[in-house]
């Protein structure tokens, strides 16, 4: 589940919920971490189209650069695939030294020793992905992530907030805590965070009750997909009126999956859909 909520918004769940919540094991002591991302797609932007069309099943991939070199969590690289298969979200990762990642987006393989597992995701990648549906280099996106756990071990709840998000479709290469973006490639103002609540099982109704009473509104969020929309010159062509309009009169796009006009007011912008509990 995921939401948009300002400081104030932020702080008052904090207030009620500190007490319940320790830091992510991979984590510092404050929670923090910052995740540097490098998305694939293709130029079809199937990601993209998959995502705005609710597809059950789906996959994307990116290279992803968890941590920072003055932190307590060192710099840590993976392959990640996200697989939606009927509606049930499955991520499958490989730890890879930074070159290495970057070898598989290419459709190399790695000179590294892998686990069957690993090899298993690895060819998933450079055969179907990368070769087959042409998954090339898009984006880079950044952003300040703080990571809670439940401190009762016997409930599986995780609760993350993300600040900072930026994003740029130049300079393709993650670096850590990469900070070289531009002031308007910014995703929110700095006092917004992207809350996701992650559980294993129903929602606690208290719970419920409290993202209700701060205002909490349940949206569906692809930080990719927005940015995209906001500045990606490939997508804004496959949103022009005139290729709409051809793949209209073939049947090939619903109406209500156009995004409305204007910067960052596409389909995945905020939604009126009401609050949990």
């Amino acid at each position: 589940m995921k939401f948009v909520i300002t400081a104030q918004q932020r702080a008052v769940l904090m207030e009620h919920l500190d007490s319940q919540l320790c830091a992510d094991a991979n984590a510092d002591e404050t929670a923090y971490y910052p995740i540097v991302s490098l998305y694939y797609d293709n130029a079809e932007r199937d990601c993209y189209w998959e995502k705005v069309r609710g597809l059950r099943s789906r996959r994307k991939f990116r290279v992803r650069v968890y941590g920072s070199l003055d932190g307590k969590l060192p710099p840590t690289v993976f392959v990640e695939v996200k697989h939606k298969y009927e509606g049930r979200g499955v991520k499958r990762r490989v730890r890879l030294p930074i070159e290495e990642a970057l070898r598989v987006g290419e459709g190399k393989w790695p000179d590294v020793p892998l686990s069957e597992v690993d090899k298993r995701t690895v060819h998933e990648v450079i055969d179907d992905l990368v070769i087959r549906r042409g998954f090339r280099p898009v984006m880079v996106m950044r952003y300040d992530r703080r990571a809670y756990a439940s401190v009762d071990p016997a409930i599986d709840l995780r609760v993350t907030y993300d600040t900072g998000i930026a994003y740029r479709l130049d300079n393709l290469v993650p670096v850590p805590d990469d900070r070289r973006f531009e002031r308007q490639n910014f995703m929110y103002p700095d006092d917004v965070s992207v809350l996701e609540v992650k559980i294993t099982g129903t929602i606690p109704y208290k719970f419920s009750q409290l993202l209700s009473a701060t205002g909490c509104k349940l949206r569906s969020h692809s930080k990719y997909c927005n940015a995209l929309e906001r500045s990606d010159p490939v997508l804004q062509a496959m949103l022009a009126p005139d290729w709409l309009r051809a793949h209209l009169s073939h049947g090939d796009i619903e109406m209500d999956m156009i995004p409305a006009p204007g910067p960052g007011a596409g389909i995945l912008e905020p939604m009126s859909a009401p609050a949990i509990g």
